[in-house]
């Protein structure tokens, strides 16, 4: 084995090649820097690809290093002093992937345009990491152990540490505090800028921030910021800023991106403002905003641009964005959308429901109410109050089913916060009707029953914190009503009937719901049961009801008929068949004077009906025999429910023979 290793001291070459690698990263990194200084940070191209390797080799130099760190705490033991041989080897390796990792981290960085406290912090601890791994080889390779150690420990420290502010950039800053004791947050948050949402000044939060009606709300405090917040801040904060554009504070997102020749925010002109422009490109294109997470709703989208059309100013309120209904129902499905529980959802919509309408003038509600009371009258439907002492409103189109679609449907839009009830039922309406239904926010019931509506357009009842009540038979929907189900906390009954929806999936997501969901499954299968006794009682009714005194005449007989039915048992069977035998002949008078000595009383009637109609006798003397002939076998039971079923039977027989 001793001709293939050779041991030896380790010489100068392996400290001259450290230190001329570590001479070589520092020069790529001012290139790197030189070249990137003035990019906006667009991305793209070989580089970046290079530089998105990052996120994978950056864990190769922490594991490494903390290796060596172990090794070296160990060696001090007799046990495992033959560890300290390897430890050279360890922080080559440690060395070599913190230059990769801090190489291809500088490089995303300046391709894309990273910038921000959290990102500056891990960027020079993890330079420091080289710096310190570098001094920790040279030093050990030198032997000189005092500073090899101190030098170990800085590349354990300065490791940890970057790897701390880069969670701190890709997650929130208070993302490893949240659970933290109390006393280590503020060791942990240090360098780290800790955002707090803005409030309005005299302005509460929770149960007093409800109390404000709805036209005199903050746009930017209670509905911009709240936006920014979920869907664009994560990537233009303090912490982390993307493409030298902050949008955590007001002046900073009035400012716009250092640089650019387009306005992130034009008050004014919200067609122009590079906020709308990104964020209603296609999902697709490389410059679509935000291009990680959910995207915008259409709400949130619709009340930023309402807010920077009225001049995107920071005192603005929701009445001053316009006169049009659409902005108070956007807004306050924009604070249902960000409501931190669905009770919370619930509660805003009823405060904010009842003040859209009570903050308009008397005057207003009464020439909103005229101009829709005017287009029923010219449509043909009907609205009226729920009640004398309720005056929100009832709207029912049934008598104007055939005509009535999505463009008489938003003529209800100026009093759609007062309407309660709504029956759409076999109307035209679409699921581009449906959104008009959406602004209604106080809405309890709802018929859409034998409408096209669709999974898309349920999607837009996701507001209807009220809902209660859903009819949805005969539609186009399917399985994916039941994601908009989960958002609607006071439903309670949906119909289901004739529609794409799986009974079994409707089944499953009742149980995990306080939901009814009737799909008609259970009624479909009960039905087969039910109407086989139904047809053995309607089969027979059809044949006599063109002789019906004769079924008078019959009916008598048979309770009669089992009084005496221990005297005549062993007599009847005999008589029964010869019947069968002789059924085509002249044989149907016997039976009939049977019958007329049991019961005198109708005997002339049943003369006269054999001389009317002769062959009808036959059907008549047959049941009655058939009603004497099963008590003898079935004594203890006497069923005179049972006795059309035999009939049936004996018929069929007599036909065959």
């Amino acid at each position: 084995m001793s001709t293939f290793v050779k041991h030896e001291k380790p010489g100068k070459r392996g400290t001259l090649l450290a230190l001329f690698l570590g001479a070589l990263w520092a020069v790529f990194l001012g290139v790197t820097w030189y070249a990137y200084r003035n990019s906006e940070g667009d991305g793209g191209g070989f580089l970046n690809f290079i530089g998105r390797f990052h996120v994978l080799f950056v864990h190769f130099p922490i594991g490494i290093i903390f290796l060596a760190l172990i090794m070296e705490f160990l060696s001090y033991f007799t046990a495992f002093s033959h560890l300290r041989k390897s430890i050279p080897f360890v922080l080559w390796l440690g060395f070599l992937t913190s230059i990769a990792a801090t190489v291809m981290g500088y490089l995303l960085m300046q391709v894309e345009g990273f910038a921000g406290k959290a990102v500056d912090l891990h960027m020079y601890y993890g330079l420091a990491v080289v710096v310190f791994t570098l001094l920790a080889l040279v030093f050990c390779l030198k032997g000189i152990r005092s500073i090899y150690s101190l030098s170990l420990l800085g590349a354990a420290f300065t490791t940890a540490a970057s790897g701390h502010f880069g969670g701190a950039m890709v997650h929130e800053a208070d993302y490893l505090t949240e659970h933290a004791p109390e006393q280590l947050k503020p060791m942990l948050l240090v360098g780290l800028a800790h955002h707090e949402e803005p409030t309005a000044e005299g302005e509460g939060t929770g149960e007093e921030a409800e109390e404000v009606p709805l036209g005199e709300r903050v746009v930017y405090n209670e509905f911009v910021v709240p936006i920014l917040e979920a869907k664009c801040n994560e990537c233009h904060n303090e912490n982390k800023i993307k493409g030298k554009l902050r949008m955590d504070t007001f002046d900073l997102l009035m400012a716009g991106a250092e640089g650019s020749d387009y306005p992130t925010v034009e008050p004014g002109n919200a067609f122009d403002s590079e906020l709308i422009v990104r964020v209603t490109l296609d999902p697709d294109d490389d410059e679509f905003m935000p291009p990680k997470g959910e995207p915008l709703t259409e709400e949130e989208t619709k009340l930023l641009t309402y807010w920077i059309d009225a001049g995107a100013k920071k005192e603005l309120t929701v009445a001053e964005l316009g006169e049009d209904p659409e902005i108070e129902s956007t807004a306050l499905a924009v604070a249902a959308i960000h409501a931190e529980s669905q009770e919370e959802a619930a509660d805003i919509a009823v405060a904010t429901y009842e003040s859209v309408w009570d903050t308009l003038s008397p005057e207003e509600q009464e020439q909103r109410m005229a101009d829709v009371l005017s287009a029923a009258e010219k449509y043909h439907f009907s609205v009226m109050p729920i009640s004398a002492e309720d005056e929100r409103l009832r709207v029912n189109v049934i008598n104007a089913a055939k005509e009535f679609g999505d463009e008489q449907l938003k003529l209800l839009e100026p009093v759609a916060d007062q309407v309660i009830w709504l029956d759409l039922a076999r109307s035209q309406i679409t699921d581009e009707g449906l959104k008009t239904v959406g602004k209604m926010r106080g809405l309890e019931r709802l018929h859409l029953e034998n409408t096209k509506v669709t999974d898309s357009g349920i999607a837009q009842l996701k507001g209807l914190t009220d809902l209660e009540y859903l009819n949805l038979y005969s539609t186009e929907v399917g399985n994916g009503i039941f994601e908009t189900f989960t958002t609607l906390p006071n439903l309670k009954k949906v119909y289901l009937w004739q529609t794409k929806a799986d009974p079994a999936e409707a089944r499953a997501f009742e149980r995990s719901v306080n939901l009814e969901i009737n799909t008609g499954a259970e009624l479909a299968s009960a039905q087969p049961e039910a109407a086989e006794p139904e047809k053995e009682e309607e089969k027979p009714a059809p044949k006599p009801e063109e002789k019906k005194p004769e079924e008078k005449k019959t009916e008598p007989k048979k309770p009669e008929a089992k009084k005496p039915e221990a005297k005549t048992a062993p007599a009847k069977p005999a008589p029964k068949k010869e019947e069968k035998k002789t059924e085509t002949k002249p044989a149907p008078p016997k039976p009939e004077a049977k019958t007329e000595a049991k019961k005198p009383e109708p005997k002339a009637d049943a003369k006269k009906s054999k001389q009317d109609t002769p062959p009808a006798p036959k059907k008549e003397t047959t049941q009655p025999k058939k009603a004497d002939t099963p008590p003898p076998k079935k004594a203890d039971a006497p069923k005179p429910d049972t006795p059309p079923a035999p009939a049936k039977e004996q018929t069929e027989e007599k036909k065959k023979a």
